[in-house]
């Protein structure tokens, strides 16, 4: 009796997995990333202030819907959260083409939210987005390890698929 094993489709394995990293990268890394960073988004979104009732051309919430997470143009697979001010786009659309209406008071720019993070010499702080970090780190990545070990699974199943694999 030789101890002999055939293993079928070794190929389309082998070129399944040399496929897996730079498919992981792009897909299930971001993507986990941006689950973790959501745990931190909802718990900043708590944490936010809230105007009581519209002044000097704020209404309530929107620093709290403006909080969001975005891509990082300098990392590849990087995400952050961040407040997202209006674009030069909507500002324009707000002053309607006139060089006298100030965009600083457009009631849907949170350009102002910096000054509830950190304060300034006549207002307090009112930290939102370094709490909430604070709080859900670990949470967050308990989230992006659960989150990249499904998707881990589903891309190399669908990877070997593609491969003509039937190992996976």
């Amino acid at each position: 009796m030789a101890d002999e094993i055939n293993v079928l489709g070794l190929k389309e394995i082998k070129s399944t997995l040399d496929k897996l990293p730079a498919r992981l990268g792009e897909k299930v890394v971001r993507a986990a990333l941006r689950a973790g960073a959501q745990v931190m988004r909802k718990d900043a979104q708590s944490r936010a202030p809230v105007l009581k009732k519209p002044k000097y051309g704020r209404k309530p919430g929107t620093v709290k819907k403006a909080i969001t997470i975005k891509r990082s143009k300098r990392d590849k697979y990087g995400v952050f959260l961040t407040v997202q001010g209006l674009s030069a786009k909507k500002i324009k659309a707000f002053k309607g083409g006139s060089a006298t209406k100030d965009a600083a008071y457009n009631p849907d720019d949170p350009w102002y939210w910096h000054f509830l993070e950190f304060g300034t010499a006549n207002q307090p702080a009112h930290p939102f987005l370094r709490p909430a970090f604070e709080a859900q780190k670990f949470a967050a990545l308990r989230r992006f390890e659960e989150f990249a070990k499904r998707r881990v699974v589903r891309e190399a199943e669908k990877l070997a698929k593609e491969q003509g694999s039937q190992a996976a």
